[in-house]
Formats: structure tokens, C-alpha cells, sequence
């Protein structure tokens, strides 16, 4: 049933190669994020988009700034995209940077600070600043 639900949604899934798009994108999520196949499973339920990003010009680098900006060791980073795979989908310059230097800028957080609240609740690093978070600051 889940997977059904998951084509439903996803339709392009059943256009994508197993040997040239899948497999290999599988293969690259569980050795960057050094996890199980159940747990890679949970991901690509809860985001099956997943399969159809490219890893060279957005999975990798949105990895690598999650984990540099917030200075997280690779389990760190394994961590948010568990939360929230959808993370991967947003552009660190035009989406998750601003919001954590506004976060940062108007709450006065340090780099610290700032990684904790983000691990907490990921969702913050594309929420909308002008809907989401200043009415609410």
C-alpha cells in the first residue's frame, strides 16, 4: 500500500531506470548517510522526489552545506534528512541560507545555537519568513 501511494504521488518514479537513476542513488544515500536499507526505505516514502534529483548537482552539495553551516558531523547530517528529506529539495542560497542568517540575526544565536535548533526542527530552514516566522518572533 505504501508503495503504491508513493507512485501515485510520484508518477516519474515509473519513468527512472533501476540500474542508471535508482540504484545508484540508493547506493550513493546509504554510504553518505551511512544507513540501513530499511531506514533509506523511510526516506524514499516519506520523499520520493528523492530518486529524481540529481546526487553531483544537488544531493552532494546540499549535503555538504547542511553539514558545513551547521558544522554536523555525518550523522548529524543523517539525522536531518531522516526528519526531513525534503531538506535536499531546497537551494541552500536562495532558501535555507537566509532563513538561518535571519534565524541567527534576529534571535541572536551563535553557530551552535543555531545547528541545535535546526536539528530540532529542521522545517525551519524552509519555512516562509514573511508568513512563517516573523509573525511569530
Amino acid at each position: 500500500a505504501k508503495l503504491r501511494s508513493m507512485i501515485i504521488r510520484k508518477t516519474q518514479l515509473l519513468q527512472l531506470s533501476i540500474d542508471d537513476n535508482m540504484e545508484p542513488k540508493l547506493c550513493y544515500l546509504q554510504e553518505r548517510l551511512r544507513l540501513n536499507e530499511t531506514q533509506i526505505g523511510k526516506i524514499i516514502l516519506k520523499y520520493p522526489n528523492i530518486l529524481c534529483m540529481n546526487v553531483k548537482s544537488k544531493l552532494e552539495p546540499n549535503m555538504v552545506w547542511l553539514q558545513e553551516r551547521l558544522n554536523l558531523t555525518d550523522a548529524g547530517v543523517s539525522k536531518i534528512i531522516c526528519k526531513l528529506p525534503s531538506l535536499l529539495s531546497f537551494s541552500p542560497s536562495d532558501k535555507m541560507g537566509p532563513n538561518l542568517d535571519w534565524l541567527q540575526k534576529v534571535l541572536k544565536l551563535s553557530n551552535t545555537q543555531a545547528s541545535k535548533i535546526v536539528m530540532r526542527n529542521p522545517s525551519i530552514l524552509y519555512y516562509s519568513i514573511e508568513d512563517n516566522m516573523k509573525p511569530t518572533l
